[in-house]
């Protein structure tokens, strides 16, 4: 029963057809991309994670610690994007409250994004470990930031309900590598 819960929370999150008695056969009902989005959910949910903030993770004995944190990204350099934390839902979904957390933290890849789908103002969800921190300068100013290697990132789309168009993929991301000159 837990899992039909999940199963219909993770799918009105998305608008995705699902009733009172829901069950797998109605999400596969829905369709494939509604069967991907629903384990992509769970795996974002039930990721392993240490429950502390960019602010808090700055203490040296946080490095590796594994986190999930969700934002925006202000800005993309290269294999690193520096974003903008915002405290997460169930299901790890960027949650924008009226009163900003004022925190940001630097996630680096093993490569670079796709930039048409990821760039400033894209809301993410990056799962990954804390490697250090370091100066992240933004508007005019700026303040020591942590920074993670991502291990995972999920792209939340802000797109019409029904718009299949390339840049409204939602869902895990993978990087493109890096070529070397």
């Amino acid at each position: 029963m837990p899992r039909l819960r999940a199963m219909a929370a993770g799918a009105m999150l998305f608008g995705l057809p699902m009733t009172a008695g829901a069950s797998d056969t109605a999400v596969a009902e829905a369709g494939p991309d509604a069967v991907a989005i629903v384990r992509e959910l769970e795996e974002l949910k039930a990721a392993a994670v240490a429950g502390i903030t960019p602010d808090a993770a700055m203490d040296a004995r946080h490095i590796g610690a594994r986190v999930r944190w969700a934002g925006g990204v202000y800005a993309v350099d290269g294999r690193c994007l520096t974003i903008n934390f915002a405290g997460s839902g169930d299901y790890g979904e960027p949650r924008w409250t009226p009163e900003p957390t004022y925190q940001s933290f630097v996630a680096c890849g093993d490569g670079m994004y796709d930039p048409e789908l990821v760039h400033p103002y894209t809301n993410v969800t990056v799962i990954g470990r804390v490697a250090g921190k370091r100066y992240i300068g933004m508007g005019g100013g700026g303040s020591d930031g942590v920074v993670i290697d991502i291990e995972k990132l999920y792209r939340w789309s802000d797109c019409l309900a029904g718009d299949d168009s390339p840049v409204c993929r939602r869902g895990f991301l993978t990087p493109e590598p890096v070529l070397e000159e």
